[in-house]
C-alpha cells in the first residue's frame, strides 16, 4: 500500500518549499512473503553452488547462513521510500527524485533541472 507524506524541500540557502514523499507500506503478510522469498532464494543458491568445484566449500555454507539473516532483515522492513516530488526552491521547476528504498529523512540530494543541492526533511 502506498502512502504520501508531506515534506519540506530546502536548498542550502535556507529557502524551502513543500513536497510529497511517497512511501510503500508493507502489511505483516507482505513482510512474511518478502522474507520467505529471500530465504528461498538464498537456499536455492546454496543448492546450485553445490556443483561448483572448490568454491562450494565457501559458497554453500555462506548462502545457508545468509538465508535466515537476510530473511529477518527483510521482515523487519515495514516501509520503504519510493520518491519525493515538489518544486525546487532554487529554480522553481517541478521535480521528482527517485530514492533508495532504505533512505531516511533528512536526506541531501540534488535538483535534477538545476543540479543544485537540496535537503528533504519532514515538515
Amino acid at each position: 500500500m502506498a502512502e504520501e507524506r508531506p515534506i519540506l524541500i530546502e536548498n542550502d540557502a535556507g529557502a524551502a518549499r513543500p513536497g510529497i514523499l511517497r512511501v510503500c507500506l508493507y502489511s505483516r503478510k507482505e513482510r512474511w512473503a518478502r522474507a520467505l522469498k529471500m530465504l528461498g532464494l538464498m537456499w536455492l543458491l546454496a543448492v546450485v553452488t553445490v556443483f561448483i568445484p572448490i568454491a562450494h566449500f565457501v559458497l554453500v555454507p555462506g548462502f545457508l547462513i545468509a538465508g535466515p539473516v537476510t530473511a529477518v532483515m527483510r521482515f523487519q522492513v515495514s516501509e520503504s521510500v519510493e520518491s519525493a516530488s515538489g518544486e525546487c526552491p532554487t529554480c522553481g521547476e517541478a521535480m521528482t527524485v527517485a530514492l533508495d528504498p532504505a533512505a531516511r529523512l533528512p536526506l541531501w540530494t540534488y535538483c535534477t533541472p538545476a543540479n543544485d543541492p537540496i535537503r528533504l526533511r519532514n515538515s
